[in-house]
């Protein structure tokens, strides 16, 4: 993160030195003006974490856009960047670790690269329109989408950087966090700038009441996708407590199905959603007499009738929660086969999602393999090799498992991603 940290640094003195040359404002001799450093400072200490992965939304920039209106470019840059640093040295001393340090100076960094960017966007707006009450709507929209653009490529890169996951599925993450609240805050910077602009600087605090709600309207949709999480966790461990071979089986299956939906174009949300569903999908053996799931040997006719069911307990455990209702046929049709020959609808091969076909053969491998990973034994029969179950599903293939899901596991087990 160091290199990262030094290269935004150079970006950053190169914008700045734009934005001075291009830029250079004198402060008007009303200091009304004070009151969007304090506003911006304000908003910067109430962010929303919008994922589990440390995702902030801060409310800073149309206040910094005000700035750039009402005294210049390089107070909106200067601000941006101080009040960063401000509020990020407080979180810094009440964690006291040298990382928190080191993101506080790259969010400096990045704050002074977006308010660079966007006055010279609003720079040469201003060249083009000129500068009048009837353009600041223009200029002011030019210096929010400039800012808004790099702050989120910039944004984003890092959480790659950070999470490790694929730059597209961040992107389009990210996107889908703040696309619904940028209109709102276009709206509310277009106020503020215009107010500025006039040097009605004192009705500018206002402005704060759209702000907070709009923090409102994100804080509830992030507390929703926590307690949707929260769900998923404690039922797996719910189920890791009831029998604990499945807990390690869960974890193998979920993340393996993730890799197989994105070999078969699903969409990196999808693919998610399948590994949440493949999580889950055996939710339903809560309900199973533990007795026969641990039982040592085959089972009768009946019991077998009896652990069949945990696939349509499974649904009817999550159908109360909403965050689960997409993903419920698929929990309820992962026995289902090609053939028609599963439970518990007897589906046929078009009838049955592709996610259930997906969770169907990772679950099948491994079953399978199983046995070989320690605490995973299964001792009424001898684990196969990987090739050995490889087989097994190439032959069963077209009846019991869809082909195309066979063949992109095969390829996703051969390039050592299971």
């Amino acid at each position: 993160m160091r290199q990262t940290l030094a290269w935004l640094c150079l970006i950053g003195l190169v914008l700045i030195s734009l934005v001075v040359y291009f830029g250079r404002d004198i402060l008007p001799p009303d200091f009304g003006w004070l009151v969007l450093p304090a506003l911006a400072l304000f908003a910067e200490f109430i962010p929303v974490e919008l994922s589990r992965r440390g995702v902030r939304v801060a409310f800073t920039l149309p206040f910094v856009a005000g700035l750039a209106f009402a005294v210049g470019p390089m107070a909106a840059v200067i601000t941006d960047a101080l009040v960063t640093v401000i509020a990020g040295y407080m979180m810094a001393r009440r964690r006291r670790s040298r990382s928190a340090i080191i993101w506080l100076e790259i969010n400096a960094c990045v704050g002074a690269i977006s308010a660079s960017v966007g006055s010279l966007v609003k720079l040469g707006v201003d060249a083009w329109l000129g500068r009048s009450v009837s353009t600041v709507a223009a200029s002011c929209v030019a210096f929010m989408l400039g800012y808004g653009a790099v702050n989120f490529l910039l944004v984003t890169y890092l959480d790659w950087r950070v999470s490790g996951r694929r730059w597209e599925e961040n992107l389009v993450g990210a996107l889908k966090l703040t696309s619904k609240s940028f209109a709102l805050y276009t709206l509310v910077g277009m106020a503020v700038t215009i107010l500025a602009y006039q040097g009605r600087f004192y009705y500018i605090p206002l402005t704060l009441v759209p702000v907070l709600a709009l923090r409102t309207a994100l804080q509830y949709q992030a507390k929703m996708f926590e307690h949707y999480y929260e769900t998923i966790t404690a039922l797996t461990l719910m189920l890791q407590r009831a029998h604990p071979y499945t807990h390690g089986h869960l974890e193998r299956v979920s993340r393996t199905a993730e890799e197989v939906a994105r070999r078969l174009g699903l969409s990196s949300n999808r693919a998610r959603m399948v590994r949440e569903a493949a999580v889950l999908h055996d939710i339903g053996k809560i309900a199973v007499d533990e007795q026969l799931l641990d039982k040592p040997g085959r089972l009768t006719d009946e019991e077998m009738d009896h652990v069949r069911q945990h696939a349509k307990w499974g649904a009817e455990i999550l159908a109360p929660v909403h965050g689960f209702r997409e993903m419920l046929p698929w929990i309820l049709h992962h026995h289902e086969r090609p053939d028609g020959r599963g439970y518990p609808d007897g589906l046929g091969d078009p009838e049955i999602p592709i996610e259930s076909k997906i969770i169907a053969v990772v679950d099948a491998y491994d079953a399978m393999t199983g046995s070989e990973i320690p605490g995973a034994s299964r001792s009424y029969r001898e684990p196969m090799t990987v090739q050995q179950a490889l087989d097994e599903l190439e032959r069963c293939a077209d009846t019991q498992f869809d082909r195309g899901v066979v063949r992109a596991f095969r390829n996703v087990v051969m390039e050592g991603r299971y």
